[in-house]
């Protein structure tokens, strides 16, 4: 579960006024699919209103370079989700960054200059961070799990995951919390939950599919054309940045969400994945990861960094099950030994690493995908708290749940909607109302 290692309170002037502004914005809603542009699509697949909370959004932009790629994910940035560029504190920062970024990431680097173009800004302008198309603030609090090619019945590798966020029952709202300074502040926006499905499809560069919830030019899981998967998820045991370091500001390197679809855009397999994460620097706004990054052909890893020194950790698996929360592998190889750090909290790391594990233990049969969609069902959020939970993390829901195929290159996701009837009374859980199951592939 979400653990934040701060609790002190306090506002902090601009920045928070600056995240403020953008929460509070209400994004223009298109009723059916449109062109934005020539070789990109917009679709709104979850509609908010009175019964739910949740809205989905699919954008699909086909070939082109990838420069002009950035200038129409601007373009529907600007236009449908109201996405801001975070200023620097100096231009200096912002040449500096765009000049790592040209040698580590260079299609993120062409990218900016369409993401500047679609702003009016020129190439030259250094005082916004480019990067990143944030449109609210969502972070990973979840439970992922990995299924390699020998043992399932199709013969494929098959991942799941739960992604888990804030939730406040009696108002019907996920809510965005705005930390700067390594703070969390009093301030508590309601905003109306969204994703977004991005397909990119460059002339010259790996396809890729992802699912992301607050920057459109990142994501939390997603796939390349080559069968590579990755997937974040929190993890307590790890280093934490300021909030400001997201975007802009002081910042230089890439943010974590920024690094996945990183992976995705410059590696074919998990070997290059490793070699491209140790000559980055990475930073981790808000709240500390871990990463999985596995392939279609048995092969995964679990990505940690240590607290104190920054460095990259590897845990490597081969064709066999890999279950994951939010605490760190490296750390606890032996999940017996966790201790509950709340025995009556239903989605403490102990009991949904038990459960994973008692399901996988006890499977004879192959794996296949009813049993992704059963193990993430056993671990999903719905725990409810007191009125604190809104800030310790106690009171969250499910926002999304995929179950992929890497080597069908597809991705299904369902979506919260609302709660239902009281399910434990013991737990105090809900039924969850998810949405039907969305398929998406990626199709050269």
């Amino acid at each position: 579960m979400f653990r934040p290692t701060i609790f002190k309170m306090r506002v902090q002037k601009i920045t928070i006024i600056m995240i403020f502004l953008f929460v509070l914005i209400t994004p223009f809603v298109l009723t059916e699919a449109e062109a934005i542009v020539s070789n990109a699509t917009y679709d709104v697949l979850i509609k908010p209103n009175e019964s739910n909370q949740m809205e989905v959004d699919h954008i699909i932009i086909r070939g082109g370079t990838q420069e002009e790629i950035g200038y129409e994910l601007g373009r529907i940035g600007i236009e449908k989700f109201n996405s801001i560029l975070v200023p620097y504190e100096d231009p200096i920062y912002g040449k500096a960054k765009e000049e790592y970024i040209h040698l580590h990431d260079p299609a993120l680097y062409e990218r900016i200059k369409g993401i500047k173009r679609a702003y009016g800004l020129k190439e030259d302008d250094y005082s916004q961070d480019s990067s990143v198309l944030l449109y609210h603030l969502s972070f990973p609090s979840c439970s992922a799990v990995y299924f390699p090619a020998n043992l399932t019945e199709n013969g494929h590798s098959l991942a799941g995951k739960d992604l888990e966020w804030f939730f406040n029952p009696e108002e019907s709202d996920f809510v965005s919390i705005i930390a700067s300074d390594n703070y969390l502040s009093t301030l508590v926006y309601p905003f109306r939950a969204r994703n977004h499905v991005v397909e990119l499809y460059p002339d010259n560069g790996y396809a890729t599919l992802v699912l992301g919830s607050s920057d459109l030019n990142g994501l939390t899981d997603g796939m390349n054309e080559n069968g590579l998967g990755v997937t974040a998820l929190q993890d307590s045991d790890t280093y934490v940045d300021p909030i400001t370091n997201i975007a802009g500001g002081r910042t230089s390197g890439l943010n974590s969400m920024q690094m996945l679809r990183s992976i995705l855009e410059n590696c074919a397999t998990i070997e290059e994945a490793k070699k491209h994460i140790l000559m980055s620097r990475i930073s981790m706004p808000f709240m500390g990861l871990h990463f999985m990054i596995y392939d279609a052909s048995g092969n995964a890893t679990i990505v940690e960094f240590n607290k104190s020194s920054r460095e990259a950790i590897f845990t490597d698996y081969r064709d066999v099950p890999v279950p994951m929360t939010n605490y760190a592998l490296y750390l606890n190889p032996d999940f017996t030994k966790l201790i509950p750090e709340n025995t009556k909290d239903p989605h403490d790391d102990y009991y949904r690493m038990k459960k994973l594990h008692a399901y996988i233990d006890d499977r004879v049969e192959p794996f296949n995908k009813t049993d992704v969609w059963n193990t993430m069902s056993m671990v999903q959020a719905n725990a409810n708290a007191s009125a604190e939970g809104v800030l310790t993390g106690g009171t969250i829901r499910l926002v999304y749940m995929i179950v992929n195929d890497l080597s069908e290159r597809t991705m299904a996701a369902r979506f919260y909607l609302r709660d239902g009837p009281l399910s434990d009374p013991i737990w105090g859980t809900n039924e969850l109302v998810l949405s039907k199951t969305f398929a998406f592939q990626l199709k050269r």
